[in-house]
């Protein structure tokens, strides 16, 4: 089974993405912060990241730069409620750029896509 590693404050945010990939066949692990993520990251084997951008410690965009220090190729994706953050995100190394709130299937098939071509 592929394994996502997924970073987001709320827990509401957290449980809902979890479950969405789970029935897509995918294991999330879950941090609740940007430190707890990157400390994660260095510990397991994920075939792709997902930040959110505004979490304690340290920002997506943070921890995005420090995974990009450690792997270049691995997939990052950003989810934000802020559209002004799209280029900071982009050049922080995140494939993806997700604006909150998700809705629908494409953000799904994305990821999905994302891990395939892992």
């Amino acid at each position: 089974m592929k394994k996502a590693l997924y970073a987001e404050d709320e827990y509401t945010n957290r449980k809902l993405l979890e479950i969405r990939l789970k029935n897509e066949g995918i294991r999330c692990d879950l941090a609740s912060d940007g430190l707890t993520a990157l400390e994660m990251f260095k510990a397991g084997d994920y075939g792709i990241v997902i930040l959110d951008q505004y979490m304690p410690g340290m920002n997506g965009d943070r921890v995005a730069r420090e995974i990009r220090k450690i792997d270049a190729e691995i997939p990052l994706v950003a989810i934000t409620s802020d559209d002004g953050e799209a280029t900071n995100l982009s050049n922080a190394g995140f494939n993806k750029v997700f604006i909150k709130p998700l809705q629908g299937e494409d953000y799904i098939e994305e990821i999905k896509d994302l891990l395939q071509n892992r």
